[in-house]
């Protein structure tokens, strides 16, 4: 089949499964990909009854992972074999859903597991290594979109329904026809005959439970919905000389120079200031604003991050349209680039120091600890900038810059998010500052060896009053086995002490 396109040729017979020359190979395929689909369905139905959260969604993955493979060793899908490269990522990141047990570092893992799937998108299967950063944003769109809307093409167009031969598959489909008109007739008129007899209701609710069938056939239909547009956008092939071109560079210096020489003036302005006020020293910085020091740095850090977030795809839009039949204009191009990259170093290490001081006189949350982590990943990118794309090497930009977030969320689950800002929490509170006691308590399992181990050593009123509020928590929590992860397994049991009698 090639790559694996829906309507290419496929084996006469994929090995495993029954020879049927009768059907279209397209046909074949669409029914293979349908069946995997209600398979797929029914399992999450009865994952979502049966195993906690978090596992459940693990051994949903597991199970399309192995559906995919299942289809690509009987023929049915044809993905190329340095695909088995991904299975080392997926399986971590799939431990990593269950290692912690916070809920943002959860997202973030989910989100790795996409970025590594995106991987096997025919859009960056038929490029090779000739990917910039808009294909791995087009091969997830692809997915997403294929997703979606994939299930209707797959019953409609791919599965040619009239050749199917005559017996038990002819009846199975005029069985499955009528037994899908039949269900919305039936809610119908049940519904109008229950209002219509009391009796009657009280009948036929207790004989059907209407809402568990309707919960449960929509749980199945949309999983199966899903992943029979997923399988289905997986085995598409796309032809290189299908994609379109990328668009040459048309614009030059003079359109592109003053954005950048404009933006450069700007950060040297503030860097100016920065070096002035914030690293001169907080008794400068109350004379000019009234602010303290801690007060002045609390204000900025997150704008400064966002405008390092948004200065990369800027210096990429510019390199892209950028014409390169003129040897100085790229020189220009590149010195313009550096003296940004340069001014956001300094910018990102103001953006440090704030965050320094602001964690010193108000504590650590995890949207402080997250986005300073994004700005470590931000830093190694946009030097990856300029070793690659300054450098005439654009292509291996996206590829690194992937690989650089996955270093940094490896790292973060190394480092365990919750621990840590429970031990600097706890830590300016034996050194006398405040601990808010509400935010604490919301912290996930991933703390609560933390809290057991220095709680007691504080011995205070907030020490006892944070105590109580995990106590009634996770004394409900670790009981409920609503979910499943390995730091709710090793979470200690018991009480938490707080020193006070």
């Amino acid at each position: 089949m090639g790559e694996g396109a829906i309507g290419s040729p496929a084996p006469a017979s994929p090995r495993g499964a029954p020879a049927q020359a009768e059907l279209p190979a397209r046909t074949r395929q669409g029914l293979a990909f349908l069946g995997a689909a209600l398979v797929l369905g029914l399992l999450a139905d009865a994952l979502l009854q049966l195993v906690p959260d978090r596992l459940n969604l693990v051994l949903g993955l597991d199970a399309l992972v192995l559906v995919v493979v299942a289809l690509t060793h009987t023929g049915f899908m044809g993905l190329p074999a340095r695909l088995g490269t991904l299975a080392a990522p997926i399986l971590l990141l799939g431990l990593a859903l269950l290692w912690h047990d916070s809920p943002v570092l959860f997202a973030l893992n989910l989100a790795g597991v996409a970025s590594v799937a995106v991987l096997a998108a025919p859009r960056l299967r038929s490029l090779g290594t000739r990917l910039g950063t808009a294909d791995y944003a087009l091969g997830a769109v692809d997915l997403a979109g294929a997703s979606a809307m994939g299930a209707p093409a797959l019953l409609l167009t791919d599965i040619d329904w009239a050749a199917m031969p005559d017996g038990n598959a002819r009846r199975l489909r005029g069985l499955s026809l009528g037994l899908a008109v039949s269900v919305p007739v039936a809610f119908v008129f049940a519904g109008l005959l229950m209002q219509a007899d009391a009796a009657f209701d009280t009948l036929l609710s207790r004989a059907l439970d209407v809402e568990w069938f309707v919960e449960h056939g929509a749980r199945v239909g949309l999983v199966a919905w899903l992943a029979a547009g997923l399988l289905r956008g997986l085995a598409g092939s796309v032809s290189p000389s299908a994609i379109a071109s990328r668009r040459a560079g048309s614009l030059g210096l003079g359109e592109i120079g003053p954005v950048l020489a404009t933006v450069d003036l700007l950060f040297l302005l503030f860097v100016a200031v920065q070096f002035r006020y914030l690293f001169g020293g907080g008794e400068l910085v109350r004379t000019l604003t009234g602010l303290s020091y801690a007060e002045y740095a609390r204000r900025g850090f997150f704008e400064l991050v966002a405008v390092a977030a948004l200065t990369l795809p800027l210096l990429l839009v510019a390199d892209h349209f950028l014409d390169r039949s003129d040897g100085r204009r790229v020189r220009r191009f590149r010195q313009l680039a550096g003296l940004m990259l340069i001014l956001l170093d300094v910018m990102l290490a103001s953006a440090l120091l704030r965050m320094w001081l602001y964690t010193t006189q108000f504590g650590l949350t995890e949207l402080r600890f997250y986005t300073t982590a994004f700005m470590a990943w931000l830093v190694l990118v946009l030097g990856w900038f300029a070793a690659t794309v300054l450098r005439g090497r654009r292509e291996r930009f996206a590829a690194g810059a992937l690989v650089g977030g996955w270093l940094v969320l490896a790292a973060i689950n190394l480092v365990n998010p919750d621990r840590v800002i429970a031990e600097v929490n706890l830590s300016r509170a034996a050194r006398g500052r405040p601990l808010d006691v509400a935010y604490a308590a919301t912290l996930s399992a991933d703390a609560l060896a933390t809290y057991r181990r220095r709680l007691p050593q504080l011995g205070t009123n907030e020490a006892c009053e944070t105590a109580q509020r995990l106590n009634d928590r996770w004394n409900r929590e670790l009981h409920t086995n609503k979910r499943w992860t390995i730091a709710l397994a090793q979470a200690p049991r018991g009480q938490i002490g707080c020193g006070l009698p």
